[in-house]
C-alpha cells in the first residue's frame, strides 16, 4: 500500500501490546446492577422475540408493506411500539434513552464495550483498509489526528501496525472520561507518548485529519454541525462503520444484549450534502459488511450495511 506500510507495528513498549491490553483489561471492573425480575426479562425476551419477527419480514417486499401499513395506521401504531418497547424508532435521543433505561440501565460505559474495543487494538478490520488505503499516502505529513469517538484508542494501535506514523504525530482521542482513564493507562504500559485523550472537541480544530470510526451513528448532531463548530476545518475527514438511512434520519436504541444505547441512522443525502455545504468534496465511499443496524418498524430505512466515507477540502 506504499513505502509508509512496513511489515511489522513500530512499538516503543517495555510490555508486549497483548500483555498491555490484558492488564488494562483487569482494570474493568464489573458494573453493579441488580439482576431484572423474572417479569422484566421476559418483557425483554419477548421485544426481541418481536423485533427479530419483524426484521425477517422485513427482508420481503410485502413484509415491508405489511410493517409500514402498521407503523402508518393510528389504531396499529401504538400498540405496536409498545409491544416493541425499546427496540423502535423515537423523535430524540433523550426519549430513546428514557425508554432504554427502563429495561437496561448500562450504555457506552458498560465493561463489555470496553473489553471490545480494548481487545480490538490488535485487529486490524476489513472495513480499516479502505481508511489505509487513502491515509498511507498522507502518513508521512500527518502531524495532528483527531479520532472522534475513539475509546481508548484501539484504532491507533491497529493502523500503526500498517503505517509507520511520525514520531511527532499528535493522535487526539475524544470519548467519554471512563474511556480516557484506561486509555491513558493502556497507552503508559506501552510507552507510546503519541497518543493522548480529550474531552473538548475544539481541539479538533486545524487536525491533519478528522476520524470517526463506528461512533459518528452515536451523535444526534449532524456531522456538518460537528464540524461547523471549529474555527480551522480538518483538511480530511474520514467516517467508517456508521449506518446510513437512504431516506431520512432515524434514531432508535441499538440492543448490545448486556447495555442497550440510542444511536442514530444519519440521511445519506443530508450527510453529504450538509459536507459539501462545508466546502468538502465527496472522495470515496464504500460499504461495510461487517455490521447492520435493523429497526422493526422502519424496514425500509434501515442500514443492512454500514457506510464509509471519505471527504477532502
Amino acid at each position: 500500500m506504499g513505502q509508509n506500510i512496513i511489515s511489522r507495528p513500530h512499538c516503543h513498549s517495555p510490555l508486549p501490546a497483548r500483555a498491555a491490553n490484558e492488564a488494562t483489561l483487569r482494570d474493568v471492573q464489573p458494573t453493579a446492577m441488580s439482576r431484572p425480575s423474572l417479569l422484566l426479562r421476559f418483557r425483554i425476551l419477548q421485544i426481541r422475540v418481536l423485533a427479530s419477527l419483524l426484521n425477517f419480514l422485513g427482508t420481503r417486499s410485502t413484509g415491508r408493506k405489511w410493517i409500514a401499513r402498521l407503523r402508518s395506521n393510528r389504531v396499529t401504531r401504538t400498540p405496536l411500539e409498545m409491544c416493541l418497547g425499546f427496540r423502535r424508532a423515537f423523535p430524540s435521543f433523550a426519549a430513546a434513552q428514557a425508554c432504554a433505561s427502563k429495561y437496561i440501565q448500562a450504555g457506552h460505559e458498560h465493561p463489555d464495550d470496553v473489553r471490545f474495543h480494548a481487545s480490538m487494538s490488535e485487529t486490524v478490520r476489513e472495513s480499516d483498509y479502505a481508511i489505509l488505503f487513502h491515509l498511507v499516502p498522507l502518513a508521512s505529513e500527518l502531524r495532528r489526528v483527531f479520532d472522534f469517538g475513539g475509546n481508548v484508542g484501539n484504532l491507533f494501535y491497529a493502523y500503526q501496525r500498517e503505517i509507520d506514523f511520525p514520531q511527532g504525530l499528535r493522535w487526539t482521542v475524544y470519548d467519554l472520561p471512563v474511556k480516557k482513564l484506561l486509555g491513558e493507562k493502556l497507552a503508559a504500559e506501552r510507552a507510546e507518548t503519541r497518543i493522548r485523550f480529550t474531552d473538548t472537541l475544539a481541539e479538533a480544530s486545524g487536525s491533519n485529519v478528522f476520524i470517526a470510526s463506528g461512533s459518528l451513528h452515536y451523535f444526534e448532531e449532524p456531522l456538518h454541525k460537528i464540524l461547523g463548530s471549529l474555527e480551522d476545518f480538518p483538511k480530511h475527514v474520514f467516517i467508517n462503520r456508521t449506518p446510513c438511512s437512504s431516506g431520512s434520519d432515524l434514531i432508535t436504541v441499538q440492543d448490545n444484549r448486556s447495555y442497550l444505547v440510542p444511536c442514530k441512522l444519519h440521511s445519506r443525502t443530508t450527510l453529504v450534502a450538509g459536507m459539501q455545504a462545508l466546502g468538502y468534496e465527496l472522495r470515496a465511499e464504500w460499504p461495510v459488511f461487517e455490521r447492520k443496524l435493523l429497526v422493526p418498524t422502519h424496514p425500509d430505512l434501515s442500514a443492512r450495511t454500514y457506510s464509509g466515507f471519505y471527504f477532502r477540502r
